[in-house]
């Protein structure tokens, strides 16, 4: 998982140009996709001829999945094939790494959003999108790509709230606001587990852990994770925990590196938080003060529990049984990948040939959740946002379900 950026916000517009669309439209799927990506081939299924009509007469408000770093490419094509235009919500920090990104992705469509503090134009530009109709919204609930292609993480409430917000104030127009949930699947076409292979013994050379010869694949894996997990615990003076499985193992380790950070920064732990939750308060108290001028003389201890906060998102962000449950490639390819970023820094390339799925499920009214919303605001908006998670969920299981390729297959 790539480290979040704590620089001071700016706010980017859209400012999408359909000539500027289509051009880059053109260099996605005939460059971007099947170079950088390797992207043979995509599919799109679902809700794909009723969604442009819907878009005449409703409000679509699109929640995918972000499990790859080639989901907005794939997305974007799936947008193209079944012919609706999109403003995208982005995290500012993909803004800030070139001038030449920032000026494309804002004639695309994409606009900032501070995901870690409370950002009145984002919203803003989010509930003026849906009210106009003139584009649909695209909003990556998961907020941050956690390379787990087969499992959605936990959405956050923030698209749910944005729609209900919209739906209301629409109401009195008799205009439906549509939640479409989306599922992104991408999967290996060919045999890689010799790249998998010599990627996982150069990644325990880089430990100096030695992996014995013909240890079963599960082993190595497990015993990568634990080595890294371990050496970054003790780097930080955190005691290592000692359990009998490696799910215990990580969610001890992630509660111990999480509390510990609560206790520095005299957070109060909420009774019906959950360890992500825990982990993202903590996260957007540190960002306020890493961005806050006045709080200077607090920098240098922020910039510490900075780090500490993403050593304990990165080893919750791993379940411990996800290659276990379904040890195909593709879990595999994803697991090593998710221990090189996370060991690197930075992404790491797919080895082979994929193919992307892009699943457009069944819209969700939200004039069901209205009279609920207006009652009690906060049980609408979880009972929203499960629903979109559920039916992404669904969407991915089905994919997987009629996955004919050796990606999808168990690695023996």
């Amino acid at each position: 998982m790539l480290d979040f950026s704590d620089k001071p916000y700016r706010y980017f517009p859209p400012r999408r140009n359909p000539l500027v669309a289509w051009i880059m439209g053109i260099y996605n799927r005939r460059y971007l996709l099947p170079t950088r990506h390797r992207i043979e081939s995509l599919e799109v299924s679902g809700q794909t001829d009723e969604l442009k009509r819907l878009g005449r007469d409703a409000r679509l408000m699109f929640v995918p999945n972000h499990p790859t770093h080639s989901d907005p490419e794939i997305y974007t094509e799936a947008l193209r094939r079944i012919g609706v235009t999109s403003h995208f919500m982005a995290a500012y920090d993909v803004f800030l790494r070139s001038r030449r990104a920032a000026w494309i992705m804002q004639r695309m469509g994409s606009f900032s959003v501070d995901r870690e503090g409370s950002d009145s134009r984002s919203m803003k530009q989010s509930g003026d999108t849906l009210r106009s109709g003139e584009h649909a919204l695209t909003i990556f609930p998961e907020g941050n790509v956690y390379l787990q292609n087969d499992l959605v993480t936990p959405f956050h409430e923030g698209a749910a709230l944005i729609g209900l917000r919209c739906c209301k104030s629409l109401a009195d127009q008799n205009i439906a606001v549509l939640a479409v949930p989306v599922s992104i699947k991408a999967t290996y076409l060919h045999d890689v587990r010799e790249q998998l292979s010599r990627r996982l013994h150069e990644l325990a050379e880089a430990l100096q852990l030695e992996l014995p010869r013909g240890l079963p694949p599960l082993e190595a894996v497990r015993s990568v994770g634990q080595t890294a997990l371990t050496r970054n615990l003790r780097q930080r003076g955190i005691n290592v925990p000692q359990t009998e499985s490696l799910a215990a193992q990580i969610e001890k380790s992630a509660q111990s590196v999480i509390g510990g950070l609560e206790e520095k920064m005299s957070i109060k732990r909420r009774p019906r938080d959950s360890l992500i939750d825990r982990i993202r308060r903590a996260r957007r108290a540190i960002h306020e003060i890493r961005i806050d001028d006045s709080r200077a003389q607090d920098h240098a201890a922020a910039g510490h529990w900075a780090d500490e906060a993403m050593l304990a998102l990165r080893i919750a962000s791993y379940s411990g049984a996800y290659v276990e449950a379904r040890p195909t490639i593709d879990r595999f390819a994803e697991t090593i990948e998710k221990l090189y970023e996370d060991i690197y820094r930075h992404v790491c390339q797919p080895w082979a040939a994929r193919r992307a799925f892009v699943h457009f499920s069944e819209p969700i009214d939200l004039r069901d959740f209205l009279g609920s919303f207006k009652r009690k605001a906060r049980l609408a908006v979880r009972e929203l946002t499960d629903a979109c998670e559920r039916s992404v969920q669904n969407g991915l299981d089905e994919l997987n379900a009629r996955n004919p390729h050796r990606g999808g297959q168990l690695w023996h």
